[in-house]
């Protein structure tokens, strides 16, 4: 009795522990988004990259924890509001992407996820410009005009859907080569 409490306990603590460090390293690159430009919007996407080992490892429910942590860290200690809030807005990502992968047709499939990246996008951006009163990233898109916009916006599609396209390796090569050396997690 004592030796499976012990083990239990052991297997809460690495846990506690695995998914800390992977919180703390996507707090670190979120950090970065203030200190490099184009880091506004790769910061947020390698931030979410690393919630799949705890989704692969701990499941839904702790992969959603950890986004949450990683969000609210990020918007209050963050130098740079637009990737922290495009961390809250997006960085769940890799957690719904396997159930958006359930739908079988290939174009439905396609659609919903540049659905569910564009309206994320459109409301990140309503809430800066219009509710949080961030005039800089109005006067901003003002400043792009309408084609140079719709360039941006379709960009940032081919970001999405890119990112989309790697999370299915990066799963992979976690699974195959750095699972096997994480001894910790299966003890």
């Amino acid at each position: 009795m004592a030796t499976s409490n012990r083990n239990k306990s052991r297997q809460q603590s690495a846990k506690m522990a695995f998914c800390g460090l992977m919180a703390a390293l996507s707090v670190a690159l979120m950090l970065t988004g203030g200190l490099i430009p184009i880091a506004t919007y790769c910061a947020p996407m390698i931030s979410g990259v690393l919630l799949l080992p705890i989704l692969l490892e701990y499941g839904k429910k702790t992969a959603w924890t950890a986004y949450a942590a990683v969000a609210l860290i990020s918007l209050f200690l963050g130098f740079d509001k637009e990737a922290a809030f495009f961390y809250l807005f997006l960085g769940y990502y890799p957690i719904v992407k396997w159930e958006i992968d359930r739908i079988k047709k290939k174009a439905l499939r396609i659609c919903a996820k540049l659905l569910v990246f564009n309206a994320a996008i459109i409301l990140m951006y309503a809430v800066l410009g219009f509710v949080l009163h961030m005039d800089a990233v109005v006067a901003e898109f003002r400043e792009m005009g309408t084609w140079l916009l719709l360039v941006f916006a379709v960009m940032l599609d081919a970001c999405m859907l890119l990112y989309d396209r790697l999370l299915m390796p990066l799963t992979v090569i976690y699974v195959n080569k750095l699972r096997p050396k994480l001894k910790f997690l299966r003890r």
